[in-house]
């Protein structure tokens, strides 16, 4: 995470008192709704982290896609969904290696189905490659690919940008 020890001046990231060489996390920098100016930084996340980029432009445009900036304005993670009627497809969910083991990936997640959920989503699917744990430990299960609804197994993650290897796992929003 750029800047994760710098000085801030509401002095978080310093070492706490009486502890030599223990530094705090910081706070996480807000978790945003995504803006078209912040399309291009996204792809390139999202690429690097070797996800698809088909679909995800107009996550961004419709407003499905949560970021996080550091307070520096480098953006440090992403979770885009793609929202059908009662469900949602999580997509896209990555972080900035250097910012990875600190909550970011889960805080994203949580934020991108709680505005589905407050959009009427009640249920979420996910397609994965290399992340079966994480998404495990964030109380998502194994399910058939079979089994997803019409509308997410017609989305192009399923029907072209993930291969049929991939892990799909569902939640109750």
């Amino acid at each position: 995470m750029s800047g994760h020890n710098r000085a801030r001046p509401d002095g978080a990231g310093q070492a706490p008192p009486g502890g030599p060489g223990r530094t705090l996390i910081p706070p996480l920098p807000p978790l945003v709704a995504a803006t078209s100016a912040d399309l291009a930084d996204v792809e390139a996340l999202v690429e690097a982290a070797g996800l698809p980029l088909a679909g995800l432009g107009a996550c961004v445009r419709d407003g499905t896609a949560v970021v996080c900036r550091e307070w520096d304005g480098c953006l440090l993670g992403v979770a885009a969904t793609e929202r059908f009627s009662g469900v949602v497809l999580l997509r896209s969910v990555a972080v900035h290696a250097p910012a990875r083991g600190h909550g970011l990936g889960a805080a994203l997640v949580e934020r991108a189905l709680g505005d589905a959920r407050a959009a009427g989503a009640r249920e979420a699917w996910l397609l994965t490659e290399t992340a079966e744990p994480f998404f495990a430990g964030l109380g998502w299960s194994r399910a058939e690919r079979a089994d997803a609804p019409a509308s997410v197994a017609s989305s192009v993650e399923f029907v072209s940008a993930c291969p049929t290897t991939a892990v799909a796992m569902r939640r109750s929003l």
